[in-house]
């Protein structure tokens, strides 16, 4: 279903006919949000900043602590041995005293921060070195953006090819002096790859295994004849499935079946279809810890502990807020499409409240019914043979892994391999053999025919060797959505060694660095996380900020989840849940969802939902705005509030508070990720 058009500012009407929308009817609710973000951080940061107000007691005593901390972990003795043992992990939080406790903890999170997490080598690189390297990252940046405007290449030879690109441009830096090693098997993150292998060959088998089966019943579930009731229950399944088995896995599994159900029902524009999938995909999964890659990240970075219960106690109000916002702009975005013969807002209102209908609504809903009374095949049956309550048992398995915080790699591969074993089983055994009878002109079968050695003995017919696995399904694996994602790790990886990244967030943020999450500095720094989460990836935005601000609360960390994840929907290369729908609906021949299709939405939505659940976010949290483990959430605080509110403080801090703390920033990353550790 190759429906791309040659116009990029038409749309196809649910009768098939074009249309144009006007630069102000595409791009006007995009430039209105930017407008409205822009006035909102005038309001009340001022036009030069000249409203951040200065670092209270409070933050000025936390930030004593957190310098007195990582100078006390760096004077520490340690044990290489131990330390080779643990890797690139730290171990548990609540050691006990025999253990080293608190200050061991911190010593060991301390390492792995600067030596894992975000090692920071931007001072190796010469200027020169630092330009090329960006002006390189960027071009294919803009290359993977809009892939349709160069060759045609595709997504997935761009990212490899920009990734080889940075790897021999990165040795030639280094043998002339211009920048350090690019160790590119560090950047190359495997978790993700493993998670989208073992996710593939899962989705592959419970949608091949069994006409009729677990997959189907999943597609008819969705099925609605109504445009707009499809679109809302594709939302709703997104949200809650992405927060409950994380983004990435809702996108792949149900991509295919979107574009199925458009095919269906003969759905001339994907675009809405699409868009309801990926971005309730990313909504829903800021919900919970294990929503997606970064919220796993954070909860395990986090200096203080964060459990699921907080996690997402915190998260419900901006969730179903963002939610509602999110589905309120695509019944209105997309109306022409989603309520046919709908003659504007007010009637879609009583169509999706008082039952009102169209004539066009009607006859939709009268042609599947007669489609059903026509070809009863066509659902399928309500059945359950073995092979899907097989199928059940096994999805309700990887559920409970999943839930129960078993590594999410190794329960997808597992539950992969697990579906292929029984399907070659169910294949060998109780699948019918292909009849390979031939037939004359009449529609007799013709006797088989015998074959004879040169001594004139028959020879007997060689056993029929069956297909295996390895001919079939795997080879229905998508190894080129895995070479995309290799190459994006290369381009990130080099790309954030620079430093460009770490500028651009002290440069953006000023004053505002140290107070990233107090209003009003809270609603320009989510605005600057979703710029960066949309260059430099999310991911990595997080580990900088973990390594950068290594005493963050808990409530720091809430701000920087939500605002990371809704920020994948503003633009195509934000979130991996958007290159996949894209890559997967390519693969059955939808190639409407694009870059230029999927901004004129996103922006806005994105830039709505984003301040609507910071507002709410801010009002009502039960994170602390403290650190328990860095002791700022101690009674005695209140004693510290006298002093320095008393005028007791001493001149250091006077003076610090004076400039906002920026100095405190520009020297952070040399504090929290020295590399030069050891």
């Amino acid at each position: 279903m190759d429906i791309e058009t040659n116009c990029e500012n038409c749309d196809i009407s649910p009768v098939g006919k074009p249309y144009k929308r006007t630069f102000l009817r595409k791009w006007g609710p995009s430039l209105l949000a930017i407008a409205g973000v822009l006035a909102v951080n005038v309001l009340l940061l001022g036009p030069s900043g000249q409203k951040i107000p200065a670092l209270t007691p409070k933050q000025l005593h936390a930030r004593k602590l957190g310098e007195e901390r990582t100078k006390a972990v760096l004077e520490m003795e340690f044990d290489p041995v131990s330390d080779r043992r643990l890797g690139r992990s730290f171990g548990s939080r609540n050691l006990s005293e025999s253990e080293g406790g608190i200050m061991e903890y911190t010593r060991r999170r301390h390492r792995v921060l600067g030596d894992y997490t975000h090692e920071d080598v931007s001072a190796e690189f010469s200027l020169f070195g630092k330009w090329s390297v960006s002006i390189i990252y960027f071009a294919f940046w803009v290359f993977l953006m809009f892939p349709n405007w160069f060759l045609p290449i595709g997504r997935p030879g761009i990212a490899l090819g920009g990734g080889l690109t940075m790897v021999v441009y990165r040795y030639f830096l280094h043998m002339f002096n211009h920048g350090p090693v690019f160790e590119a098997e560090r950047v190359i993150i495997l978790e993700p790859l493993f998670l989208l292998f073992g996710l593939m060959l899962t989705t592959i088998y419970l949608e091949k295994m069994e006409r009729g089966g677990l997959f189907d019943k999943l597609r008819n579930s969705l099925d609605d004849p109504v445009n707009w009731k499809r679109s809302l229950k594709i939302m709703i399944m997104s949200t809650i499935g992405s927060a409950a088995v994380m983004n990435d896995s809702v996108v792949l599994i149900f991509s295919g079946v979107v574009v199925d159900l458009c095919v269906r029902h003969k759905v001339s524009n994907s675009m809405p279809y699409l868009l309801s999938l990926a971005t309730t995909a990313n909504i829903g999964s800021a919900l919970t810890m294990t929503g997606n890659p970064q919220n796993i990240l954070i909860v395990s970075l986090a200096y203080d502990d964060i459990g699921w219960a907080e996690f997402a106690s915190n998260m419900v109000l901006p969730v179903i807020a963002a939610s509602i916002v999110n589905t309120f702009m695509m019944f209105v975005y997309y109306g022409r499409e989603l309520f046919p013969g709908s003659s504007g807002f007010f009637q879609n209102i009583f169509i999706m409240f008082f039952g009102s209908k169209t004539p066009e609504i009607i006859a939709l809903e009268n042609a599947h019914q007669a489609k059903l009374a026509s070809d009863p095949e066509a659902d399928f049956g309500s059945g359950w043979t073995i092979w899907s309550k097989i199928q059940v048992v096994v999805a309700v398995c990887f559920l409970a892994c999943f839930a129960a915080g078993f590594d999410v790699c190794v329960v997808a591969i597992s539950t992969g391999c697990i579906l292929m074993v029984i399907n070659a089983y169910k294949h060998q055994h109780y699948d019918p053999r292909p009849d390979n009878t031939e037939y004359d002109s009449d529609g007799n079968p013709l006797p088989p025919k015998k074959m004879y050695d040169i001594d004139g003995n028959e020879i007997p017919p060689e056993e029929e060797e069956l297909i295996t696995e390895s001919e079939t399904t795997l080879t229905e694996v998508d190894y080129g959505l895995l070479l995309l994602f290799i190459g994006q790790f290369l381009l990130i990886g080099s790309f954030d060694d620079t430093g460009v990244p770490q500028a651009f967030f002290a440069l953006t943020m000023g004053d505002c660095a140290n107070q990233m999450t107090a209003v009003p500095c809270v609603y320009w720094f989510v605005m600057i996380i979703t710029i960066l989460s949309n260059i430099a990836s999310n991911v990595p935005v997080c580990q900088m900020l973990a390594a950068t601000f290594p005493y963050a609360t808990p409530y720091d960390w809430m701000q920087v989840s939500f605002s990371a994840t809704i920020a994948g929907n503003l633009t195509m290369l934000g979130s991996a849940a958007n290159m996949i729908v894209a890559f997967q609906a390519a693969k059955v021949g939808d190639r409407t969802f694009t870059s230029e299709r999927h901004a004129p939405f996103g922006i806005p939505s994105t830039l709505l939902c984003l301040y609507v659940g910071t507002f709410l976010l801010t009002l009502v949290h039960f994170s602390p705005e403290c650190s328990v483990k860095l002791g700022t959430c101690d009674d005695a605080n209140d004693a510290a509030d006298q002093y320095y509110a008393g005028g007791g403080a001493n001149d250091y801090y006077a003076g610090e508070a004076d400039n906002g703390g920026n100095q405190y920033y520009a020297d952070g990353a040399d504090n929290a990720g020295n590399n030069g550790y050891y």
